[in-house]
């Protein structure tokens, strides 16, 4: 299986376990998953040499390397850590539950 078909694939499984975290356990569980997607394309980001960047479906713009990849991956492992550390604020900012 091609690297492109396998992050494909485990897209569709990130999508899948939001959706199931959300109808089963809420949105603070659903906020949670997204934590930890977010993680992990940080990481793919970072440890990749470049990153596409450009519209779904079409071919990429223009790609990002070297410290802009990088700079592009620890932002990204950032917003999962914010989404882990505070699931109860950032679903009510990106308006999934209610503000208490």
């Amino acid at each position: 299986m091609s690297r492109d078909r396998y992050e494909q694939v485990i897209g569709v499984i990130g999508l899948v376990a939001f959706i199931v975290a959300d109808q089963f356990f809420g949105a603070v569980a659903a906020v949670r998953v997204a934590g930890l997607l977010c993680l992990a394309c940080g990481a793919l980001w970072a440890i990749r040499r470049t990153v596409p960047v450009g519209i779904e479906g079409q071919a990429p713009s223009f790609f990002l390397s070297g410290a802009l990849r990088l700079l592009a991956g620890i932002t990204m492992l950032a917003i999962g850590i914010a989404l882990l550390a505070f699931p109860s604020e950032a679903g009510c900012f990106l308006g999934w539950s209610e503000c208490r």
